[in-house]
């Protein structure tokens, strides 16, 4: 999978970007493991801001969009080196029936399969210390 608006769930992504997202760097805010359910959350920034926001949004102003995603059927999780400040490569390949996801950085990682991944709705948000890609 090579870009954000590809995932099940995306159909609020697509109307506030006008071109196709990369999935790629990413600075992780939430991770989520619920062992009941076999899911995985993750929460996370984005480099890219909407260039279609809706009013709303351009009338309280911001400098950075976080979005996340939802994987159910969680097999082979593994992480290392976490909680982590740096920034994260995304990953989500297409291994057939499943999805490998992986977040890697130089020290920390997040990997796992997946069955189903749907996109969480984006938010916007001013800081004082937007993401910036390493």
């Amino acid at each position: 999978m090579k870009h954000w608006n590809d995932i099940a769930e995306s159909t609020f992504f697509n109307m506030i970007f006008s071109s196709p997202i990369a999935i790629g760097e990413i600075k992780l805010f939430i991770l989520n493991v619920d062992n009941n359910y076999s899911t995985v959350t993750l929460g996370f920034d984005i480099p890219e801001i909407p260039d279609t926001p809706p009013k709303k949004w351009e009338t309280m102003g911001f400098n950075a969009c976080r979005i996340g995603i939802t994987c159910s059927e969680i097999e082979d999780l593994a992480l290392h080196n976490l909680p982590t400040n740096k920034n994260l490569r995304l990953t989500i390949n297409n291994t057939g029936s499943r999805f490998r996801v992986s977040a890697i950085s130089d020290d920390s990682s997040i990997n796992f399969t997946t069955s189903f991944i749907s996109l969480r709705e984006p938010t916007v948000y001013l800081t004082s210390m937007p993401f910036h890609e390493t």
